[in-house]
């Protein structure tokens, strides 16, 4: 390994540790909160959906996808 260079991070979380899914749990575990339309979690994707009959619906869901991003 020529060439390779060590830096050391000083931020994060260790990868493989036993803390890293106990503080993505934490940090995602209201994310469905004062949400409306569907919310589905697996591992580390979220979905998000609803049916969209009209305006209405279709306005319902771009907020709760703002809401996500905020």
């Amino acid at each position: 390994m020529t060439g390779m260079q060590c830096i050391w991070v000083t931020s994060g979380v260790p990868q493989g540790s036993v803390l890293g899914p106990l503080l993505f749990l934490a940090y995602i575990n209201d994310i469905g909160r004062n949400i409306e339309s569907t919310i589905r979690l697996f591992a580390d994707d979220c979905v998000i959906y609803r049916k969209i009959i009209n305006n209405d619906d279709m306005e319902k869901l771009q907020k709760d996808v703002d809401r996500m991003g905020e």
